[in-house]
C-alpha cells in the first residue's frame, strides 16, 4: 500500500507544503523541527494564513516542552490537524491547483 507521499504530487507552493506536513506527520504532529527539515521556516505564517481562509481546517497548537544541550528548559509548539484525512487531501490537492485565493 502507498503511503500518502507517494500517492500526493509534489507540493507547488508554501501553502499546499503547511497541509502536506500536516499530512505526513499525522497524529504525532508537526513541530517547527520536521518543517526545517525541508527549509521551510515560514510554517507557522503560511498555516495561519491557509486556516484564516479555509475555516475547517482546525490545527490543535499544544506547548511542548524539553531541554535543550546546555540543560535549560525550551518550549516549542506541536500542531497537529483536528480535520479529517479526506477534507486535508482535498484542500491539499486545491491549494497545489489555485495556490491561496
Amino acid at each position: 500500500m502507498q503511503s500518502i507521499s507517494e500517492r500526493l504530487e509534489k507540493p507547488k507552493n508554501q501553502y499546499s507544503l503547511c497541509v502536506r506536513l500536516l499530512l505526513e506527520y499525522g497524529n504525532q504532529g508537526v513541530t517547527m523541527l520536521d518543517a526545517m527539515k525541508d527549509h521551510f521556516h515560514k510554517f507557522q505564517s503560511r498555516l495561519g494564513e491557509v486556516e484564516k481562509l479555509h475555516p475547517k481546517l482546525q490545527v490543535r497548537r499544544l506547548n511542548m516542552t524539553t531541554k535543550n544541550r546546555f540543560g535549560h528548559s525550551c518550549t516549542f509548539k506541536n500542531y497537529k490537524s483536528v480535520a479529517p484525512k479526506p477534507y486535508l487531501i482535498h484542500l491539499y490537492n486545491l491549494l497545489n491547483r489555485e495556490g491561496l485565493k
